[in-house]
């Protein structure tokens, strides 16, 4: 097992967060108590956890789907599209994050174009994969030769849809970069370089994505933890590629992939800075801590837990609403202004959502297993 690099917290961007969540969203947390809370499973992760999940989260997983009832491991297929609309990769990443990989990439090398649909992500992929919610568009009917008209995912709801390549560029990004500059033999072969790793990692994360299809909610955090360290991986592999392919670039190559607003904008006014922060803030809260809270009344009114369960699900909502927060640093972080920067911090944005989604799991597979076979016929409902 190769070891993994050394991962970056934003531990100041974190504190900062943590310290600002309204009492609203729930309890304070100290940052003292998050950066020993984060550092811990960090460590234990880095050491046993990579792809493969600890012996705990084994037999849970096997518990779990044993008492599950078929129908309910299904329930989930017909809420599934075949492709992602407008996404020039197709599907490569979670399903609750299909276009992950290049919302990764673009943030490298466009983040004008790309930063809000990264920075936009946090609890929300946890929360639509726990209920199974996966807004994915459905592919566009197509009309036979009788007239008919036919839709592809009607018929394909039982295939792994996010293993497939059909309809996507696989010369993206290099494509775009030689649309806008003029490269050298030199630096048109070290762009070859770095499209093909990046080819290489898109086959990896399709290879390691796992439909939500006939699986429990248990089963889909378990994926959703595997597949976000897969597209972490391909973050990671182009990174030596990227270096050598942007140290070929003339300056003013290099200003063409420059955080623009950094580099180019006049100085900032301080009390524009305060506004535009509060607000971004604010929409960070709400899309993390809003998600967590919507997610636990809808499993609480379908399940109804007794007094046993309840506990355990106050547990579970705790944790939500603590990774919740932990989950806003990523969002409020200034967009750095090289490409190398931004694809550590898109990798650290990673880390933290993989972070929380463990970090949930543990609870949330406690909760889950004392449920019996009608209340989780009932919580899988939430996918309909």
């Amino acid at each position: 097992m190769r070891v993994r690099p050394h991962i970056h917290v934003p531990i100041v961007a974190l504190g900062a967060a943590i310290v600002l969540l309204s009492d609203t969203a729930s309890a304070q947390l100290s940052p003292q108590g998050i950066v020993g809370g984060i550092t811990r499973p960090f460590r234990h992760m880095l050491g046993h956890f990579r792809h493969f999940p600890r012996g705990h989260h084994r037999r849970a997983a096997i518990e779990s789907r044993a008492s599950a009832p078929a129908s309910s491991r299904a329930a989930v297929a017909a809420t599934v599209g075949a492709t992602v609309a407008g996404a020039r990769l197709g599907w490569v990443g979670p399903p609750g994050w299909p276009t992950a990989y290049e919302d990764v990439v673009g943030f490298t090398f466009w983040p004008d174009d790309y930063a809000s649909r990264l920075r936009g992500r946090g609890f929300d992929v946890i929360a639509d994969t726990i209920t199974g919610r996966f807004n994915m568009p459905r592919p566009p009917r197509t009309a036979t030769t009788g007239g008919a008209v036919t839709n592809d995912a009607d018929n394909s709801l039982s295939v792994d849809r996010c293993g497939d390549a059909s309809k996507t560029d696989g010369t993206w990004p290099a494509t775009r970069i030689e649309q806008v500059l003029q490269l050298s033999d030199t630096q048109r072969t070290a762009l070859e370089r770095l499209q093909d790793t990046a080819s290489e990692s898109v086959k990896t994360i399709r290879a390691n994505c796992t439909g939500p299809a006939a699986e429990t909610p248990p089963d889909r955090l378990r994926a959703l933890v595997q597949t976000i360290w897969a597209v972490r991986d391909g973050g990671i592999s182009i990174r030596e590629p990227l270096k050598n392919f942007y140290d070929t670039l003339t300056v003013t190559q290099r200003n063409s992939f420059a955080n623009q607003s950094v580099q180019n904008g006049p100085p900032p006014d301080a009390k524009a800075s305060e506004g535009a922060m509060n607000r971004q803030y604010q929409a960070c809260a709400s899309q993390n801590a809003e998600k967590a809270e919507r997610m636990i009344k809808e499993i609480e009114m379908r399940v109804r837990p007794n007094k046993d369960q309840a506990a355990s699900l106050e547990n579970f909502h705790k944790s939500s609403a603590d990774m919740a927060k932990l989950l806003i640093a990523s969002c409020v972080q200034p967009i750095p202004p090289g490409p190398s920067e931004r694809l550590d911090s898109a990798n650290d944005q990673l880390t933290a959502i993989n972070y929380a989604a463990t970090t949930v799991e543990i609870a949330f597979d406690e909760f889950y297993l004392k449920l019996s076979n009608e209340q989780k016929a009932r919580f899988d409902s939430l996918t309909r």
